[in-house]
């Protein structure tokens, strides 16, 4: 499944857009035209970036552990800005870049 981080970052989406998004991505609809950005799904790295539509694929499919999503964005550009933004907020942050702890997760 997915968990939406309370504080999700999002480019180029309404307010009613956003709360609409974080509860379809929450029960995995599967006709969604997004990029997510994401914690790392094997652990290696910051974050990640995906186009919605990868996690159809049977392999996403049999992971146990939650997708944490931090972002969403209407492209993929949305979402690199996502990743810069969230790092910068990581870096004027007392978090040490420990993105766990920055969402409280």
């Amino acid at each position: 499944g997915m968990k939406v981080v309370d504080t999700v970052y999002t480019y180029g989406y309404s307010e009613d857009e956003v709360r609409h998004l974080a509860k379809r991505l929450k029960y995995n609809v599967k006709k969604l035209k997004l990029y997510i950005v994401c914690l790392p799904i094997l652990g290696d790295g910051l974050m990640e970036i995906y186009d919605y539509k990868q996690f159809q694929q049977s392999f996403y499919k049999q992971i146990k552990k939650d997708i944490v999503v931090l972002g969403f964005a209407r492209d993929k550009a949305g979402a690199q800005e996502i990743v810069l933004s969230l790092t910068q907020d990581l870096y004027d942050s007392d978090c040490n870049f420990d993105i766990k702890k920055f969402f409280g997760i």
